[in-house]
């Protein structure tokens, strides 16, 4: 797995991957630091037959293929799982088994990142219109998969307004990714607040979420 962070890499870790730690995309947009032959030897490195790589992060998927395109011509069989995110490469190794077939496995795998929607708290920098109307400098955005579903007056509250929002449409599993910076209360009182309206979602907090967002979501 591709990670992001020491946070991320720990957790992934946790649960049994092999781990690349790569630089966390700076606010300009995403890194694409990883070159072919770090994540070819990487790939070696792990001794593996069969191997699901995880990019977490659609920059990295031509990279991510590449690599396995070598290591297949070199005997090893690598999968490239299409996790956009760091949640939904968390999301896959939760349901990973390696005592399954190795292809059913991956379908596991895949289906488990492919149907784990995203979601980031935001704070505006400047003004702009969205589709959920004109922000100023400092509102705080919540977006889902990419686009401003919401502005909030502050980061509890956004983060809060998110959560629901997202899992109105489904989940059992919310997942939460805390920014540097940001208060362990606010994760707390988002996880009460979720199971008080919510009691059959199971809700998770770690650190974790890329420079720059204050939180990161994920449901599945």
């Amino acid at each position: 797995m591709l990670t992001c962070g020491p946070h991320v890499t720990a957790l992934a870790r946790e649960a049994g991957a092999d781990v690349l730690e790569r630089a966390c995309p700076g606010p300009d947009g995403p890194a694409t630091d990883v070159d072919d032959g770090a994540l070819e030897r990487a790939l070696a490195g792990t001794g593996a037959r069969h191997v699901a790589l995880l990019p977490c992060d659609p920059a990295l998927a031509p990279v991510a293929e590449r690599a396995a395109a070598a290591a297949r011509r070199s005997g090893q069989e690598v999968v490239v799982v299409p996790a956009a995110s760091a949640v939904a490469g968390l999301a896959a190794l939760a349901v990973h088994d390696p005592d399954r077939h190795a292809a059913d496995d991956v379908v596991a795998m895949t289906e488990a990142a492919a149907g784990t929607r995203t979601g980031a708290v935001q704070v505006a920098e400047s003004e702009a219109l969205t589709w959920a109307g004109r922000c100023r400098p400092g509102d705080v955005l919540g977006l889902a998969d990419g686009e401003v579903v919401l502005i909030a007056p502050d980061l509890s509250v956004g983060a809060l307004w998110l959560a629901s929002r997202m899992v109105a449409a489904g989940g059992e599993l919310v997942t939460v990714l805390l920014g540097d910076g940001v208060p362990g209360a606010l994760g707390e009182r988002l996880a009460a607040e979720l199971h008080r309206a919510h009691p059959e979602v199971d809700v998770v907090v770690h650190r974790g979420a890329r420079p720059g967002v204050p939180v990161e979501l994920g449901v599945e």
